[in-house]
């Protein structure tokens, strides 16, 4: 493990337990969760403020980015979104591996991201005239369709099919928010794409044998 920034030394000395302690910090959000310790929210807070920021660092010192930067921006991303989703996560137990989860996968799609950025640049790509609509225009009405049709899916595939088409989460993620095994997910994609070929306004995304795949 790479050795953390002083700055991020600093924060780490606050908690009362360490990064890798991540059975305290399951038992702090679990605190929190039931509303038991007013400083609880505070140690989830830092705590996932620390693990975040130090597998971001190091990765960073691994060579992992080609920019600096990019480093904080992940940083930045993965734990906006631990924010943004942590109150859907059922299993408090869970709560320090849901949160190594969201970093792997902010990893493993800026992983994807370049390598199609890598294979764009290596080809010459077509020119657009003016005449020529550019598939980003239809992303719009592409996700209110997949939003109306997501909605008329029976209840309990509603939450994982979102999260997948639109959040563009992964299997072990969702796994993870909503309390399911990965392979009850895996059945529930695929009973959710079943439903969506259906969808005459989705016809043209989801009749491709690959869809959902």
């Amino acid at each position: 493990m790479s050795t953390p920034t002083s700055e991020l030394r600093t924060v780490i000395d606050r908690l009362p337990f360490s990064v890798d302690d991540t059975d305290a910090a399951n038992d702090a959000f679990r605190r929190w969760v039931k509303g038991d310790d007013p400083d609880a929210k505070r140690l989830v807070d830092l705590w996932t403020y620390c693990y975040v920021c130090r597998y971001f660092l190091s990765k960073s010192t691994k060579g992992t980015f080609d920019n600096t930067s990019d480093a904080d921006e992940l940083t930045t991303r993965a734990y906006r979104k631990v924010e943004k989703n942590r109150d859907s996560v059922r299993n408090p137990d869970r709560y320090a591996n849901w949160v190594s989860v969201i970093c792997k996968n902010t990893l493993l799609n800026y992983t994807r991201r370049n390598q199609f950025s890598e294979s764009i640049e290596e080809e010459e790509g077509p020119t657009l005239t003016s005449d020529e609509e550019h598939p980003v225009a239809k992303v719009g009405f592409v996700r209110e369709a997949f939003n109306e049709a997501i909605e008329r899916l029976p209840p309990y595939l509603q939450e994982p099919a979102r999260r997948y088409f639109l959040e563009d989460q992964e299997f072990e993620e969702i796994s993870e928010a909503i309390g399911k095994p990965v392979a009850t997910v895996r059945t529930y994609k695929h009973k959710a794409v079943k439903q969506l070929r259906t969808d005459d306004r989705l016809r043209e995304y989801v009749e491709r044998p690959d869809f959902g795949e």
